[in-house]
């Protein structure tokens, strides 16, 4: 906002110079970004914050200088001499919405001479930002960078019946708005009309049928309070952005409705002629009963944390002008109807504490009355999911829980996604995220697929978070951890690209970490890629998925490489036993290799488990080395070679006795799963 030096010097006694009430102001919030000389005046850029539209006005900022010490503000007095008839009359208001307009003054002055402005007036509406009209205009935006209350003057002679009507727009109704655009109002819009049409928006733009010309002789001069959320939703839908509406959206001051429609019709008097008719059009003359705000100086000083004086609290609140009773410890005081800020307790403390200054609070940590903290809840377990993805060498992403339907789908298939529906959001900011994840793989798909895009060769991500789904009319949450894989995997000598064993190896890896395992995998299609999907289960209950991303998902996300992805479902891990230690044996290790031909449809798990079940009291560790299809294997078969370790707990074994027991289990094994050994 600009604002001239001399002006605001025109509302204080013993006014402080540009400089130093500059640099006050700022102290205090009121930030002069710019001052710029204009003859043996300044003109000031003060930034005001849209909670203060009581600054929004020279006598605004004269108050804030004066409670920062840089002057003592003056009474406001204003008188308008009346002469001629009743104002009852010359014309008529009637307000249809009392709650669009809550008050609607207005004024008539007859017998007006139409001219250009004076130089001082000019020159003044020129330094702020305005550019001048004629002198009965110009005297309502004079007020209005005086006074900080929007006014608007109308042809009296143009309003049909004499009669101003506070209403709501018909559907499609139009006006021609001051700036020459025809503007389609709807009900929302809140006009000013006489009997037959529209000829202002409330609290935005006056019509140009009712402007004021040299031909102008009677004028009818409002003043008005306007719901700022009706004048706000119209400016935004229409684009009109003026001094009125933004003092209007923002909170006027409902008093000073009056006070500001007597200055203007004075100052029309003295710039135009004419004469005032008695008495004012006041729809609302009362004024509803002050908010009251009750604190006391112990709590601002606790507050604050350092001690205030009950002395220095009453001064800034007396220049402030904001009325107030000390009773005992309390002070209770009343809004004044120009601070639509002010609302708690707090909104008091810091327009005292702005006064005293920030600087000045001391810098301070509070006392810790309490013991450590405690992580409770599902924090431990996703910490211990996290740290263990990390020592596995993952890159942790965090994603949006919002994703979007089609995105959701594509996952559907999978076990984990599939224990519930869909939550949609009533509200969604977009397309985009206008539904609940069911599964983390919805965002981390994308951020790998952007990665790759942008020349990535390798990218190993992963995400500890929550999935929503929706199950018997309420919604569930789960903890889960997923990881993808894309790109190349080993050294920088020995890149390769990422296989089924590298996201099969994570997952076990992660199950083992989380003591989920053992686990079982079974084949599963669902949203992978035919013959590179796997369910993991445990004790018949899934627990997770695995496997590479279909085409059709890798299309979607446009992705340049093959997606592997794990997820865990962390609802299905307890809590960590504490570590028990083992005695290192004393006895060597004899280590057998089994090499395997059995049929492709039998899973590896299934191979291990039934040798597990099998195995002898000596057998120790069972371990894969290699599993080989080509020459000499049908191509329904394969030769799967483990690595078999024996040892005895009390003595040495013998050869003789490891051969023993291997090749009975060779035997029994090929019994109960038609395997051999050739």
């Amino acid at each position: 906002m600009k604002v001239l030096y001399s002006w605001v010097c025109e509302h204080l006694e013993e006014a402080a110079a540009p400089l130093a009430m500059a640099q006050r102001l700022t102290a205090v919030g009121l930030n002069v970004e710019l001052r710029t000389p204009q003859g043996e005046d300044e003109v000031w850029e003060v930034d005001v914050t849209t909670n203060r539209p009581d600054c929004l006005s020279h006598r605004g900022i004269a108050r804030e200088a004066a409670a920062a010490g840089a002057g003592r503000l003056t009474p406001l007095a204003v008188q308008c001499q009346e002469r001629g008839p009743k104002v009852e009359t010359e014309a008529k208001v009637t307000v249809e919405d009392p709650e669009g307009c809550p008050r609607y003054c207005a004024r008539v002055i007859r017998g007006v001479k139409v001219g250009p402005s004076p130089h001082w007036l000019a020159q003044r509406l020129l330094a702020c930002g305005i550019r001048p009209i004629n002198n009965v205009v110009d005297a309502t935006n004079y007020v209005l960078l005086d006074l900080g209350h929007p006014l608007h003057a109308f042809d009296l002679e143009k309003l049909q019946g004499r009669h101003i009507r506070v209403r709501r727009a018909g559907a499609g109704e139009k006006l021609v708005t001051l700036d020459g655009l025809e503007r389609t109002l709807t009900p929302e819009d809140l006009v000013i009309a006489d009997e037959a049409k529209a000829v202002a928006l409330a609290g935005i733009m006056g019509g140009a049928f009712s402007e004021i010309t040299d031909a102008t002789h009677d004028v009818l001069l409002e003043s008005a309070y306007f719901a700022p959320t009706l004048v706000r939703r119209t400016r935004k839908r229409l684009g009109l952005d003026t001094e009125a509406s933004r003092r209007f959206e923002r909170g006027a001051d409902r008093a000073m409705a009056r006070t500001a429609v007597d200055a203007a019709a004075q100052l029309i008097l003295e710039l135009a002629g004419g004469e005032v008719a008695f008495g004012v059009l006041d729809s609302c003359p009362e004024m509803p009963p002050a908010k009251r705000v009750t604190f006391t100086v112990d709590g601002l000083s606790a507050f604050a944390g350092c001690p205030m004086a009950e002395s220095f609290v009453a001064q800034v609140l007396t220049a402030l002008e904001i009325p107030f009773q000390v009773q005992g410890p309390t002070f209770q005081c009343e809004v004044p109807a120009h601070r639509v800020d002010l609302e708690l307790p707090e909104d008091l403390y810091e327009e005292i504490l702005r006064h005293w200054g920030y600087d000045r609070i001391p810098s301070v940590l509070p006392p810790l009355t309490g013991g450590p903290g405690e992580r409770r809840g599902s924090f431990p377990l996703t910490d211990r999911a996290r740290d263990l993805a990390q020592s596995l060498g993952l890159a942790e992403a965090i994603t949006y829980a919002f994703v979007s339907e089609e995105v959701e789908a594509s996952f559907g298939d999978s076990p984990l996604a599939g224990r519930g529906e869909l939550v949609r959001l009533q509200n969604p900011l977009s397309a985009r995220m206008a539904v609940m994840r069911r599964t983390l793989w919805s965002g981390l798909v994308e951020a790998a697929a952007n990665n790759l895009r942008r020349g990535a060769e390798r990218v190993q991500l992963f995400e500890v978070g929550r999935v929503f789904f929706s199950r018997e009319g309420r919604v569930h949450e789960e903890e889960r951890l997923a990881v993808l894989l894309a790109g190349e995997v080993g050294a920088w000598d020995s890149r390769r690209p990422v296989d089924f064993l590298d996201v099969k190896g994570m997952a076990e890896a992660l199950a083992e970490g989380l003591e989920i395992a053992p686990l079982t995998f079974t084949p599963l299609a669902g949203p992978f890629a035919p013959g590179f999907g796997a369910v993991m289960q445990r004790d018949g209950a899934t627990v997770g998925v695995l496997g590479k991303l279909s085409p059709k998902v890798q299309s979607l996300f446009d992705a340049p490489r093959p997606l592997w992805a794990v997820e865990l479902s962390l609802d299905t891990v307890t809590t960590p036993m504490p570590p028990k230690f083992q005695e290192l044996s004393r006895y060597p290790a004899v280590v057998a290799d089994l090499t395997v031909r059995h049929p492709l449809s039998l899973p590896y798990g299934e191979l291990v488990a039934t040798l597990w079940s099998l195995a002898p009291e000596i057998l120790e560790r069972v371990e894969p080395v290699v599993r080989y299809r080509g020459e000499q294997v049908a191509a329904d078969e394969v030769k799967t070679t483990l690595r078999l370790t024996y040892r005895h707990r009390d003595r040495s074994l013998t050869q003789e006795e490891v051969n023993a027991v291997h090749f009975a289990l060779m035997e029994q094994l090929a019994a109960r799963l038609g395997v051999s050994f050739t």
